[in-house]
């Protein structure tokens, strides 16, 4: 593993190690993975077959649509991607 630079980290202090719900430090470059794999999933959702669609609907109970949730994985992914690139800001 190679070492990190400081200033390519996110880092939140964390609160409390017994706190489940407390922020913890991810690594810049974790998050760009991160950022890559949600538009990935978007895109796969976005081109998905008829019968992918209906596993989509069945395993989430019906509670979450492949097209909305196509649309979130992509907001989430440019949403990380511009907390880490400093020239185009939050969208």
């Amino acid at each position: 593993m190679s070492a990190r630079n400081p200033s390519r980290i996110a880092a939140i202090m964390v609160e409390s190690p017994d706190n489940p719900e407390a922020l913890v430090p991810v690594v810049a470059a974790e998050l760009f993975e991160w950022a890559w794999l949600a538009a990935e999933l978007a895109d796969w959702l976005d081109h998905a077959t008829e019968a992918t669609r209906a596993d989509f609907v069945h395993h989430f109970a019906d509670l979450r649509r492949p097209e909305k949730t196509a649309v979130f994985l992509a907001q989430i992914s440019e949403r990380i991607a511009s907390l880490l690139d400093a020239d185009r800001g939050q969208p």
